[in-house]
């Protein structure tokens, strides 16, 4: 009676591992098709949009259809593109930071959600600082190629080409560094330059990367590019200045 009951008991323990198992296999398959899935989106997406609105410009490398890119969504105040990475998309602003963080440019949902700025700032570019978000993706996209500058893979001298429907603008990168992700991760405003000074020297300290930048006019404009690091524990900050 005592084998009998333990073989039943037994047998309950395996089915039980072999529905965890199947339970995982299932979800982990869901999770793969929905990856490819939404990772074919995203490319049909980048390619369907960068034909429509982009065009090959004289001083710089395009020149950005902003027209047709407002009738695709009002929200659009720029594009952003990093020579040697996937970063070459437009920019929008939300009436909320969390709106973009799913949507793409169609505002539909997208696990890959869309580059956005702080919906505090001024859509020109004109506040001290402009803080610029985007999600690090498996597939390289959106803002996950900042890894490439924080691991050095872009070299010491790197240009943020910002094109916007007024003017472009060139930033260059002068520190890169990991972050908790506290409440104000970086800062927005500055009190005066000798504050927006203090914080230039000190993210350059903080920086994994020594860059290029002599003669750093610190009164100009600044960027900050925002992403996960690979944990989602922690944020890569990226900091240029306008030249």
């Amino acid at each position: 009676m005592k084998k009998t009951e333990k073989k039943i008991k037994n047998k309950k323990i395996t089915n039980l591992i072999l529905i965890v198992f199947i339970v995982i296999f299932i979800y982990s398959g869901y999770q793969v098709i929905t990856w490819v899935k939404s990772d074919r989106q995203l490319k049909k997406l980048e390619t369907g949009l960068y034909t429509k609105v982009v065009q090959k410009g004289d001083n710089f490398e395009k020149k950005i259809d902003f027209e047709k890119l407002k009738k695709i969504n009002s929200d659009v105040i720029g594009w952003i593109e990093i020579n040697e990475t996937y970063i070459n998309y437009p920019i929008l602003q939300g009436k909320e930071d969390e709106y973009y963080l799913r949507r793409d440019i169609y505002k539909k949902h997208s696990t890959a959600g869309s580059i956005f700025v702080d919906c505090t700032t001024k859509p020109d570019f004109s506040d001290e600082n402009t803080i610029i978000f985007g999600h690090n993706l498996k597939n390289q996209r959106m803002f996950s190629n900042l890894y490439k500058i924080h691991n050095g893979e872009l070299g010491n001298d790197i240009e943020i080409k910002i094109y916007t429907p007024n003017e472009n603008k060139i930033y260059k990168i002068f520190s890169t560094y990991i972050a908790e992700p506290t409440i104000e991760i970086v800062k927005k405003n500055f009190k005066n330059q000798d504050e927006k000074n203090e914080y230039i020297d000190k993210s350059i300290q903080k920086s994994k990367i020594k860059f290029n930048v002599e003669n750093m006019e610190k009164e100009k404009k600044i960027i900050t590019l925002i992403t996960c690091d690979n944990t989602k524990k922690q944020r890569v900050i990226v900091n240029a200045i306008e030249k």
